[in-house]
């Protein structure tokens, strides 16, 4: 059975392990600047922060593991991956298995291990971390799950919400799919039941990042990605209506209000930079369950976890689509340096002129929020950046090689366009052109002494 335990445990029993951070730090900005100096120090491993403050200023009763995602390694390594095969082979371990689907299995509620203790439903008694600086307060940053009211398809996405008070949140939403859920909801003035899963197996949450179509139950894809089926209780507030996961450490129960607006941000996002200040829906929390050790999880929004958690599951449905119209497609990457959301890396075995700009236009179609699209021959390893941009350097003439495409949906946080959905689009196609005879790539002879 695979949860946040199961993890820790593979964690600690291969080496890779988490840094434990014991000292007393502060929820309010103090956590996230120790995470930032590892950041410049190029220490990436997941840490476990055991002395942290609640919103309430006392201590707190959980502990809170954060950078769970900020190495490639680490993310190979929920799916059972040794570190060397954090590159094209975890793309195609997760498009494997984001290929299949696992329908969940049900549980009463004393076989769920969130369901240990239930609690009064109050955010303030969680370290819930303010980020930044200039953020507008403190921020949950996990999953959200929800069941649409007309289909009864789930959707689980990640939504940064800032806590307004110890009864409600101010969700953010990208217009996708759970901000369809609630419109269709607010349509019949109806409030729309969701939960907030705080813990569980890293490959839950790549799950949620999967490029899942809005007619498919994303619980039954997390399931094929976690490889094995979900295991869903009946939620404390609203039962059968609304099954979450059974293995999580901690549920936070809600309704987001139909016509209930207030003002979230400005927040820190994925971009780097702050997002505007917004009018948006309102959850008011009902009920609070979790384990009796119960570990909190967070995400080190706008940072090098971040990008990798968004990057890696959308690597391998871009790689889908991409295969399907351009079968010698070699590898594809998000890189850090692109948010892990604007910027992809593509590597093909190029057949004919025009298939660099057709592997890009399938890599638009499968993720809205890519700005730039740089498509390289094989010998180009997309995971190591100073190789992509080398090919830039050498095999692009911008009169030539560079497209732009106006006015296609993009993101509402692009700091160029901010509040808006759409921008412009850019294709560099960096492979060999065939009308010209490219020099041969230097190389050196094999060392064969011990260093």
């Amino acid at each position: 059975m695979l949860d946040l335990r199961s993890f820790l445990e593979i964690a600690g029993r291969t080496g890779q392990g988490i840094l434990e951070i014991h000292d007393r730090h502060d929820i309010k900005l103090e956590a996230c600047s120790l995470l930032a100096q590892l950041e410049k120090q190029q220490r990436t491993l997941p840490v476990l922060f055991t002395d942290l403050n609640t919103l309430e200023s006392g201590a707190s009763a959980f502990p809170l593991l954060i950078n769970t995602f900020a190495s490639r390694p680490a993310c190979a390594l929920a799916f059972n991956l040794p570190p060397e095969k954090s590159g094209l082979d975890l793309v195609l371990e997760f498009q494997r298995r984001e290929a299949g689907r696992l329908k969940p299995q049900i549980v009463s509620g004393k076989d769920a291990p969130v369901k240990e203790v239930v609690a009064k439903p109050n955010l303030y008694a969680l370290p819930i971390l303010t980020h930044h600086v200039e953020d507008k307060g403190p921020y949950l940053t996990m999953t959200w799950s929800a069941k649409d009211l007309e289909t009864g398809v789930y959707n689980s996405s990640f939504h940064r919400c800032y806590v307004r008070d110890p009864r409600h949140l101010v969700m953010f939403f990208e217009r996708r799919h759970l901000w369809e859920y609630y419109l269709r909801a607010e349509a019949h003035n109806e409030a729309l039941p969701v939960a907030c899963v705080i813990g569980h197996h890293p490959a839950y949450y790549l799950g949620n990042c999967a490029l899942t179509g809005i007619q498919e139950d994303e619980y039954e894809s997390i399931g094929s990605i976690m490889g094995e089926p979900l295991r869903l209780v009946p939620s404390e507030s609203f039962g059968e209506r609304l099954l979450v996961p059974a293995d999580a450490e901690m549920i936070v129960e809600g309704l987001l209000l139909p016509h209930k607006r207030d003002t979230e941000g400005p927040f820190g996002d994925f971009t780097g930079h702050y997002g505007p200040p917004t009018e948006s829906p309102i959850v008011e929390i009902t009920a609070m369950t979790h384990r009796r050790d119960a570990i909190c999880m967070d995400v080190f929004v706008g940072h090098r976890e971040h990008a990798l958690l968004g990057a890696i599951p959308k690597e391998g449905s871009i790689y889908r689509n991409v295969q399907s119209v351009v079968p010698t497609v070699t590898g594809v990457c998000l890189p850090v340096s692109g948010t892990g959301r604007f910027h992809c890396y593509i590597s093909i075995d190029k057949r004919c002129e025009g298939e660099p700009r057709l592997a890009a236009m399938a890599a638009f179609t499968a993720s809205e929020l890519l700005k730039h699209v740089i498509v390289v021959d094989s010998d180009i390893d997309v995971y190591d950046e100073p190789q992509v941009l080398w090919a830039v350097a050498t095999r692009v003439d911008a009169a030539t090689d560079v497209a732009i495409i106006d006015r296609v949906k993009g993101s509402r946080l692009d700091p160029v366009h901010p509040g808006k959905d759409w921008g412009s689009k850019m294709i560099i196609d960096a492979c060999r052109n065939e009308e010209i005879d490219f020099p041969r790539r230097i190389r050196t002879a094999n060392y064969t002494k011990e260093i």
